[in-house]
């Protein structure tokens, strides 16, 4: 074989394992930035532009919380127009955010009892447009039991100034996931139990499901006790082949628990958004299109 050959393998292997290490860096760095341990919080208690955030309700906030931490209680993310299962509007979610000390810049760690209410917060935030978001990996409980500094009561927050903006990418309407059955480039991935999908059960008066769309139970993004999310390979595994590459589309029963999915998707650098109306509104159609299991 030939120096100039041999040479030019050597620069092709080294090229090769560049991408296979980037590859696992930029994976890496999805997991690094969502998901933060219990240390990590610790560690960036009190740090400029970072705000601990607290999705449970106001009372259990009051009752006790993270030092230093702000009280966001994710069900007020939700309208107030009647339609209860939706995000609220832009700007009563300006509001909110106000009124915790949120800015555009910066670096929010939400933690709660459960990782719905995390989960759905934490796509709330990155929809309208706080850039630098982060979960807790546990629940708050954890947070005591390691003897890390608590308080009481709810402290005055100054309030920030910011513009938020919608992000259309991260939220699908009813129209866009209507487009998006019959799209082999996009997915739609169900995020309701087994039997729902199926058809056996429906928290509404229309059996079934999305057509086109695959079943993930949200409950399989995390482990048995639903508030840790699984390791970044059993994720990969769960989800092989159904991530298309364009753009996938969450949905659940009124968009909490797909928000878990959400979030598990985008550990994995897919890009993904959520059917906030979910199969409580599609159901309310009957012009829209329903798939039973055969």
């Amino acid at each position: 074989m030939g120096k100039g050959m041999k040479s030019d393998i050597g620069i092709k292997l080294v090229v090769a394992l560049f991408f296979t290490l980037w590859a696992g860096f930029s994976l890496a760095n999805n997991k690094t930035d969502i998901l933060l341990e219990l240390a990590e919080v610790k560690n960036l208690m009190g740090r400029q532009n970072v705000v601990l955030v607290d999705s449970r309700p106001l009372s259990r906030f009051k009752e006790s919380h993270i030092l230093g931490a702000v009280s966001l209680p994710t069900d007020e993310t939700l309208a107030n127009n009647g339609h209860s299962d939706l995000v609220a509007s832009l700007h009563e979610v300006r509001d909110l955010l106000s009124r915790a000390g949120i800015q555009e810049h910066s670096h929010v760690v939400i933690y709660g009892d459960n990782m719905m209410d995390v989960s759905r917060l934490f796509w709330v935030l990155e929809t309208f447009g706080i850039r630098k978001v982060a979960i807790f990996n546990g629940s708050y409980s954890e947070w005591g039991k390691a003897g890390y500094p608590r308080s009481r009561g709810q402290a005055e927050v100054k309030k920030s100034v910011l513009s938020p903006t919608l992000k259309q990418d991260k939220l699908a309407t009813m129209l866009m996931v209507f487009a998006a059955i019959k799209n082999e480039n996009e997915g739609l991935i169900d995020a309701r139990s087994a039997a729902e999908y199926d058809g056996r059960q429906s928290r509404t008066a229309v059996y079934g499901h999305i057509p086109s769309a695959i079943n993930v139970p949200w409950t399989k993004n995390l482990d048995k006790e639903l508030v840790r999310f699984r390791p970044i390979d059993e994720l990969k595994t769960l989800y092989k082949g159904l991530i298309k590459e364009q753009m996938n589309t969450v949905y659940c029963n009124q968009g909490k628990k797909s928000a878990v999915s959400f979030v598990a998707l985008r550990l994995l650098g897919a890009k993904v958004r959520s059917y906030d109306g979910s199969w409580l509104e599609w159901s309310q159609h009957p012009e829209l299109p329903v798939t039973k299991a055969k």
